[in-house]
């Protein structure tokens, strides 16, 4: 989308468009727009007294978007965010948060600035290298949010609130034990079966069809033998790489850049280091003395600081990592060094260098060839943001594909037939398209006889598509797909066969008949499961969830079955085991404390909607509309 976006700005219309931009803001002045002063004077909402910000709740929604985008493989945005409920469910968190701090003040919880103070000092993303609070990072990270001070000390005065409000009315609530009990014996009650699976590839005659047979089995499933929607497409690539062969770059552009960008071949020194703190300087020197005499360094930590391995450890840094009274003495020696003790603000340091790895500067040379295939990638992008432009001016002035890629000396490339999977009429993918995944979708979104919008293929390129022809599904004539008719006949009478095998045991076990005996003409073998618990805990891959279902609606001795993979398992309930809470006072402990929580959730969630009754809460949809777009209906 970047790689589009910057095409675009060299385009006539944007240029105008960009212009409109700059005199509306000049119009309406820059902090009108940054504050979205529509409906609600501004608000997105207001919660009683209180009012909440739209620059608030668009951080807060961007915040959640970057934590969750990795689950979404990077492609999670604003439009998904909107679509898939998230802006309203950090709305809705916020708004939760604002009326319970309200009617924590009506109830008179008030929370000090002390434990405001000790709830910031002890968050973990404002902590130093050496673990205490780092008031410079602090400020680094409100500007990067967008935060002020007081704005975020006031979040969490309210979040404090809250929580106090809420934990203290939740904790009574918790699971009655004869409840928790009954819940562990339901859940914990375990079944054994005694099994034996019945394989489609070992059953059935192995016969050939009829020809009767075959035609049959082909009217019968005219879905499975008709082909799928074909496209006839071609298609024009703007490929960045392609430019760059083309491209000629100089000596001095080259030494130029290395010169611009010496900050990238330059690899700094790193040192594995350790390091032990101690806040007296009688009691540094003595455990310098101990470490001089050869005690272990983790020894000393743990004895003389109180410290574990874990705060020990500094791992692998580089100088700019310590503070600068103490880089240098650490940077100064060798690897197995341990060093007097160093003041800081933070106490007396002793440290070992466990390691060092040289750092380096890569030379020109080294990295001139390198810096000429940069170069030349980034004049070939510049040239096919123009080349995209020139294609799409030819395009608006009544050019075909064919006529503007002659025009600009480009090749059009053509695709027989293509599915909406991206496969052509054998089934295989379509090989040598634009690289991304979209090229299917956008020729199946481009009606017939039409070209596409020019389209992005990864970071390097361009590709635009003419859809020539369209081929709907169709049944493909019997003679063509006989044989895949055959072996799906083989295949659907294996199953069959299976099945009725299966079926049989089931008749003669539950006809009284006992599995070792209905079994013992057969290669059929028995075994016996583990035990199996109603949630599918100990089932394995020989068990689904609805088989196990069934084992625990029939009494010992009966069968039941069910399909798994390429054929059907008959499973023997061979005995119960009621579970015993008495015997396990920690599954016990542990079921009571998730029933426990699951109550007090159903507490919060009704407190919460009773404090924004009480308080009384009006959303500005429009303000929402201006900042996230308009829900669709």
């Amino acid at each position: 989308m970047l790689l589009l976006m910057r095409k675009r700005i060299g385009t006539f219309v944007v240029r105008i468009f960009a212009l409109l931009l700059i005199l509306g803001f000049g119009a309406w002045g820059i902090q009108d727009m940054l504050d979205y002063r529509v409906g609600g004077g501004g608000a997105v909402a207001e919660v009683g007294k209180s009012r909440l910000g739209p620059n608030q709740l668009y951080r807060e929604v961007n915040q959640e978007i970057a934590r969750l985008r990795p689950m979404f493989g990077n492609r999670l945005d604003m439009e998904m965010a909107r679509r898939l409920g998230l802006v309203d469910a950090v709305l809705n968190r916020q708004i939760d948060t604002l009326a319970t701090s309200e009617s924590a003040a009506k109830l008179g919880v008030a929370v000090s600035d002390e434990l405001v103070r000790s709830v910031i000092v002890a968050e973990p993303t404002f902590k130093a290298l050496a673990g205490g609070f780092d008031r410079d990072r602090f400020q680094q990270v409100l500007q990067a949010t967008g935060l002020s001070e007081a704005a975020y000390v006031e979040d969490v005065r309210q979040s404090v609130a809250s929580q106090q409000v809420l934990a203290s009315l939740a904790a009574g609530a918790t699971a009655p034990r004869a409840w928790v009990e009954a819940v562990y014996r339901y859940r914990e009650e375990t079944r054994t079966a005694e099994s034996v699976f019945v394989a489609d590839k070992d059953s059935g005659s192995g016969a050939e069809p009829t020809a009767e047979q075959l035609q049959k089995f082909y009217d019968a499933n005219k879905q499975t033998f008709t082909a799928p929607e074909y496209r006839t497409v071609r298609f024009v690539r703007l490929d960045a790489a392609e430019l760059a062969k083309e491209v000629e770059v100089g000596e001095d552009a080259i030494k130029e850049a290395y010169e611009r960008r010496a900050d990238e071949f330059v690899t700094p020194e790193k040192r594995t280091v350790r390091q032990i703190i101690i806040s007296d300087e009688a009691k540094a020197k003595t455990a310098a003395n101990r470490l001089t005499e050869g005690a272990d360094f983790l020894a000393v930590a743990k004895e003389d600081a109180g410290q574990e391995a874990s705060t020990v450890e500094l791992g692998e840094i580089v100088k700019g990592d310590l503070l600068g009274e103490l880089a240098d003495p650490v940077f100064a020696v060798k690897a197995g060094t341990v060093t007097a003790p160093i003041k800081s603000p933070l106490g007396w340091h002793i440290f070992q260098i466990v390691s060092v790895k040289a750092g380096g500067t890569q030379g020109f040379e080294q990295v001139r060839e390198k810096l000429k295939i940069d170069l030349a990638h980034e004049k070939a992008l510049d040239g096919l943001y123009e080349l995209s432009n020139k294609f799409e001016d030819a395009l608006g002035g009544g050019a075909t594909i064919e006529e503007a890629a002659k025009q600009l000396n480009l090749k059009v490339e053509k695709v027989e037939a293509i599915d909406a999977a991206g496969l052509d009429r054998a089934g295989k993918a379509v090989a040598g398209l634009p690289a991304g995944p979209g090229f299917p979708a956008l020729a199946f979104s481009t009606e017939d006889g039409a070209d596409s919008t020019m389209t992005e293929a990864g970071e390097n390129g361009f590709y635009i598509l003419h859809v020539d022809k369209v081929t709907k599904p169709s049944l493909r004539p019997f003679e063509e797909v006989k044989a895949k008719v055959a072996d799906g006949w083989k295949v659907a009478e294996r199953r069959k066969s299976a099945e009725s095998r299966a079926k049989a045991i089931v008749d003669a076990v539950n006809g009284g008949k006992v599995l070792a005996d209905v079994l013992a003409t057969t290669p059929l073998k028995a075994e016996v499961s583990a035990p199996l618990r109603r949630d599918g805990r100990g089932a394995g891959s020989a068990f689904d969830g609805k088989l196990v279902g069934e084992l625990f609606a029939v009494t010992p001795g009966k069968a039941v079955m069910g399909r798994i993979g390429d054929g059907f398992r008959v499973a023997v309930l061979k005995d119960v085991k009621a579970a015993d809470p008495a015997a396990d006072k920690k599954g016990v402990e542990e079921l009571e404390a998730a029933l426990s929580q699951s109550l007090q959730g159903d507490v919060v969630r009704g407190l919460q909607v009773a404090y924004r009754d009480d308080v009384g809460v009006k959303v500005y949809r429009e303000t929402m509309e201006q900042l996230f777009g308009k829900k669709q209906q």
